[in-house]
């Protein structure tokens, strides 16, 4: 996962999120991350987009721990760069997963706590009651 890190914090076009172990997220300034994650994705790469800031993370486990794993991660994360500063389309395919509301809608907030009351109390009993 650090060797990984260390690939992305090669490119000054992309910025890690936070103090990450094995589970990291990155971000860019300079573009829309979620072109580097369409590009990525048809390398066979899997990333979940994020939002507040837009980002993509990725939890490395056993099967990216084999050898060559990071040189080829190295490899597609460099042509996701040079594609992702010139793409094809303005808008990318994919987008966030998580998160998934659009920022500043007039009522989101109380929409989604109430949600989340309903569900939490749907799975939530009190005994003797």
């Amino acid at each position: 996962a650090f060797a990984m890190q260390d690939v992305v914090k090669q490119h000054d076009e992309l910025r890690m999120m936070g103090k990450p172990t094995f589970c990291f997220s990155f971000t860019s300034d300079r573009f829309d991350i979620y072109h580097v994650n369409d590009f990525m994705h048809g390398r066979g790469w899997r990333f979940n987009g994020q939002q507040y800031p837009n980002a993509i993370h990725m939890c490395v486990t056993r099967p990216q721990t084999r050898p060559g794993v990071v040189d080829k991660f190295a490899e597609d994360l460099d042509a996701a760069v040079q594609y992702a500063l010139d793409p094809p389309n303005e808008t990318p395919k994919s987008a966030a997963i998580y998160g998934g509301v659009p920022k500043d809608v007039p009522g989101i907030d109380d929409l989604v706590k109430g949600m989340l009351v309903g569900y939490l109390d749907s799975c939530s009993d009190i005994p003797g009651l």
